[in-house]
């Protein structure tokens, strides 16, 4: 299946690398190779392709996922929101 990402995604996955590599070296490597292991997730365990928008939580990251399907070949990646404590 391939992955699009909005614009809009893409900086906040820019921004919360940042922001983790901020809290501790190397955070932001380590919340990357997450975010694709979920994206991952995501694929393979797809919830409700008719779903108008979707949202996962990662596993080991206070963030969230918003997701679509275009269709049953594109999974498309609309923002990546950080829970605020």
């Amino acid at each position: 299946m391939k992955v699009l990402l909005s614009s809009i995604a893409k900086n906040d996955i820019r921004l919360l690398m940042r922001v983790f590599n901020a809290e501790k070296e190397h955070k932001g490597a380590y919340f990357l190779e997450d975010l694709k292991e979920s994206i991952k997730q995501i694929i393979e365990n797809p919830e409700d392709l008719e779903a108008e928008h979707l949202q996962m939580a990662m596993q080991n990251f206070p963030v969230y996922i918003h997701y679509l399907f275009e269709n049953e070949k594109s999974l498309f990646i609309t923002a990546i929101f950080k829970e605020i404590n």
